[in-house]
């Protein structure tokens, strides 16, 4: 893992038995995402692919549950799946940071795994996350290929080629 986001233990994160609640570590690991996307090297997050110029007659009449403006963005990530698999627990005198990684990216989906560490005991692991990502039109609530500018926005922060999977 190349990108490491510091967390931020607050108060309010812990339950009774002043350890990190469970739901939080899902925050930690959101929150990680979101940075790493910040770090891609890109110019504008995409908004279309040339096959999503042109919806198939599926993606029109499918109605979708997202509600977003004429001015909003289109095409972005949903969230298909995340876990998490707790290791240790984490306290608030903890010092951690969540490293993220993507292992994969499909036709229209990209997978990521994520740690969160000691940030100055890097063996400690307190967390092992993964989550799976699917690149979408906002209208239609239908998947769309990852287009090419995101892909290799991928490769070039992972350091390798993800190739294109048949359809």
């Amino acid at each position: 893992m190349n990108v490491w986001y510091p967390v931020q233990i607050r108060f309010r994160d812990l339950d009774p038995l002043a350890h990190v609640n469970n739901t939080v570590y899902f925050v930690y690991l959101e929150e990680a995402r979101s940075y790493y996307f910040n770090q891609l090297d890109l110019e504008h997050w995409p908004t279309q692919t040339e096959d999503q110029i042109n919806p198939t007659a599926e993606e029109v009449t499918h109605t979708s549950r997202i509600s977003t403006t004429t001015i909003g963005a289109h095409y972005g990530m949903l969230v298909k799946d995340v876990n998490c698999t707790y290791q240790l627990p984490l306290i608030r005198s903890d010092q951690a940071e969540v490293g993220v990684h993507v292992t994969r990216v499909g036709h229209t989906s990209v997978v990521i795994e994520q740690q969160i560490r000691d940030a100055r005991e890097h063996e400690r692991i307190f967390a092992i996350g993964r989550t799976v990502l699917v690149w979408a039109n906002y209208h239609t609530g239908r998947p769309q290929p990852v287009p090419p500018t995101l892909r290799a926005a991928f490769e070039r922060m992972e350091g390798h080629a993800f190739p294109a999977p048949e359809k």
